[in-house]
């Protein structure tokens, strides 16, 4: 007779898992559409200000540490409202969380319409990274909910989606603005991928299941109405897990692996954010244009698209991911290396390798935040956790950076202070061992 832990791993595995494959295949082809399409939303918003930021900041005052502020306020908001996306999709499902953070990012492209005023342009950003922080916690949760089976190569497609969106908006803010003759029109471009990914993502909400909570958590299951909103609410008692099974399903807060990749996030996010904020910037410094400078974010870009699909696909693999991890942060110990000791050596490959290696890392996270988690809704809880602690310190280093850039007068001892963190950043990765996967 099969103990009842067994009967609780077998009850979230059955929770977790895809549906049939009868059931779903007609329909997953266009979900993995929607998906890609709404992740392209996911750093848009961030990376089309940073190929601006000198025009900002003529036009608008701002100082150094001022415009740390500006970039920092997506990523705040992205550990800020990242919770709010477990609890959304509690509630009314991740299908529907995901529709209404594209919506909260919509309204927060619009406000930045209005760039002229201060006020509007922080304003608007913070709208905007609110949106973003919802979409990208629940993602992992729609990948454990449809595509449980193959977390990886989903994981790498909408990563891809992710540097497509991201490398398109930093390539054209300059071209945009100077078309336009206007920063403010060329930071509201991004809205259209926006509106696109909400009209693609429709019909997943048509195919929504009904949502249920967390066993784990309640002790009970609850089948709250379906896609027909006029049908009744049915609420069905599930029994409450043996003693010493909860493990598999406890809160993050007091799992090490939660605190692990919390701090891994803290570093990755620091050194991409650190990249995205201000190599254009360094680079304009030493006299190069604002049109060729947004370019290198481009390549960052491009190169982090294939790292972010590549390296999913090969986490699959990988029952041990901690070689990827070293391999793939290694990488970013050099380049971030060349990009504060030695940065006229060679830019161009050097912020290449910087796009392949965070580019990849992230990803790679995101799907150990789907292998080390039970459920979709653990999986949520994980993801909110992870972003909750690592984006606000990460934000708060890049106004850190901001002051470090006023105080010396250039960028070099930013990216010595990036260096090291690269380099805690392989440290923590060693940590992240696959017995995780199956306790906590």
């Amino acid at each position: 007779m099969p103990s009842a832990r067994a009967q609780v791993r077998r009850d979230l595995v059955a929770e977790s898992a895809p549906r049939g494959r009868a059931e779903r295949a007609p329909g997953a082809v266009l979900t993995l559409v929607a998906l890609f399409l709404v992740a392209i939303n996911l750093r848009g918003a961030i990376t089309d200000v940073p190929p601006l930021l000198t025009s900002i900041r003529d036009d608008l005052g701002l100082s150094g540490a001022a415009a740390g502020v500006l970039t920092a306020i997506p990523v705040v908001s992205m550990g800020v409202f990242a919770p709010l996306a477990h609890r959304g999709a509690a509630r009314y499902g991740y299908e529907r969380t995901v529709a209404a953070s594209v919506v909260v990012l919509l309204v927060g492209v619009l406000i930045r319409l209005g760039g002229a005023s201060v006020v509007l342009l922080f304003l608007g950003t913070l709208v905007a990274g609110a949106g973003i922080a919802v979409l990208g916690a629940a993602l992992p949760g729609v990948v454990k909910t449809h595509f449980a089976e193959h977390a990886g190569a989903v994981t790498g497609l909408y990563s891809a989606a992710v540097g497509v969106g991201a490398a398109g908006a930093s390539a054209l803010a300059v071209p945009l603005s100077d078309g336009f003759g206007s920063w403010q029109l060329s930071l509201g471009v991004v809205a259209i991928p926006a509106v696109l990914g909400l009209f693609a993502w429709l019909p997943v909400i048509r195919r929504a299941k009904p949502v249920r909570t967390d066993p784990s958590r309640t002790g009970t299951g609850t089948v709250t109405g379906t896609t027909d909103a006029t049908e009744a609410r049915r609420t069905e008692p599930t029994p409450a897990p043996a003693p010493g099974t909860a493990a598999f399903d406890t809160s993050p807060w007091r799992r090490p692996v939660a605190w692990i990749l919390a701090v891994f996030l803290v570093m990755q996010t620091t050194a991409y954010y650190g990249v995205v904020g201000w190599v254009p910037a360094a680079y304009e410094e030493q006299g190069w244009s604002a049109e060729r400078a947004g370019l290198l974010l481009s390549v960052f870009g491009l190169t982090g698209i294939v790292s972010g699909l590549v390296i999913p696909l090969l986490a699959d693999r990988f029952t041990d991911p901690r070689p990827l991890f070293a391999v793939t942060v290694a990488g970013a110990v050099v380049g971030m290396g060349l990009l504060a000791f030695a940065p006229d050596l060679a830019p161009w490959p050097t912020i290449a390798l910087l796009g392949l290696t965070l580019g990849g890392a992230f990803p790679l996270m995101l799907v150990m935040l789907v292998r080390f988690a039970p459920s979709p809704a653990a999986a949520g809880r994980l993801s909110a956790m992870t972003f909750l602690i690592g984006y606000p310190i990460a934000a708060a280093l890049q106004i850190v950076f901001g002051t470090i850039h006023d105080l010396t007068g250039d960028y070099t001892a930013v990216f010595a202070v990036l260096f090291a963190m690269t380099l805690v950043e392989l440290a923590v990765s060693l940590g992240l061992d696959p017995k995780h996967a199956r306790h906590p």
